[in-house]
């Protein structure tokens, strides 16, 4: 028999470890839930990818899709028309870094696009910002890193895959000089360049001189990580 438990928003979430074994099974346990269900607004069921042929069966019974991973994906029915559902986004998260060092910036360039850039690229599941942001530049020039602030924050509503792009942009200071690529398939090139030439460059994007520019110029605005006792285990919080 299928397990329930009950969730914070007035629903249930179906226990997908207690899923038949038969798809004919399977509908009918959930029907039978469904028709029981009393004052409940919604019914949420995660579905792992080695039961993905469960999905048409649920779509049938008026179930949507609401999130996903690389490996589930969970689906909720409305059980009334007014059932308040928070809403789920895709975001692609990632981290760029403006490292200083004795006047110079630390800057890359990738095989995909002409000029040089800021070292960075996507945060990883369950990564921290501090360090995914460690992680880029590491792989992508050799240089190790301390973490100072955040100073930019980017939301690129049509990034890649059609999904949204939040960029994060960090400031760090460097703990070593010599530059060593380790993602050579990626990056072309590492280096340090004089923040004047970096400015004038006409190969670089405006999105990467001006976070440079609020580097050199604003100091003193920046988000600088807070240890916070919270009711969330495993937080970063800046401000």
């Amino acid at each position: 028999m299928i397990v329930t438990i009950d969730n914070r928003y007035d629903g249930v979430i179906i226990d997908n470890s207690s899923l038949p074994q038969t798809k004919d099974e399977f509908k009918k346990e959930v029907v039978r839930l469904i028709d029981n269900l009393k004052n409940k607004k919604t019914l949420w069921i995660k579905i792992p990818i080695e039961k993905s042929d469960l999905i048409p069966i649920l779509t049938s019974l008026d179930f949507e899709f609401h999130h996903c991973d690389e490996r589930n994906l969970m689906l909720i029915k409305k059980m009334v028309a007014d059932a308040i559902v928070p809403t789920t986004k895709n975001y692609i998260a990632g981290v760029g870094a403006i490292v200083f060092d004795e006047g110079r910036l630390l800057v890359i360039k990738d095989r995909i696009s002409s000029g040089y850039k800021l070292p960075g690229g996507h945060i990883d599941k369950n990564e921290s910002i501090i360090n995914a942001v460690k992680r880029e530049v590491y792989e992508e020039t050799g240089i190790n890193i301390e973490f100072e602030s955040i100073i930019n924050i980017g939301h690129f509503r049509n990034g890649q895959f059609g999904e949204s792009n939040l960029y994060i942009v960090c400031t760090a200071k460097a703990l070593s000089k010599e530059i060593s690529i380790n993602d050579s398939n990626e990056i072309e090139e590492a280096r340090w360049m004089l923040p004047e030439d970096f400015l004038n460059s006409e190969n670089v994007n405006n999105y990467n001189k001006s976070v440079v520019k609020a580097a050199l110029s604003n100091k003193e605005l920046k988000l600088t990580e807070q240890q916070l006792k919270l009711k969330v285990a495993d937080c970063e919080v800046f401000f």
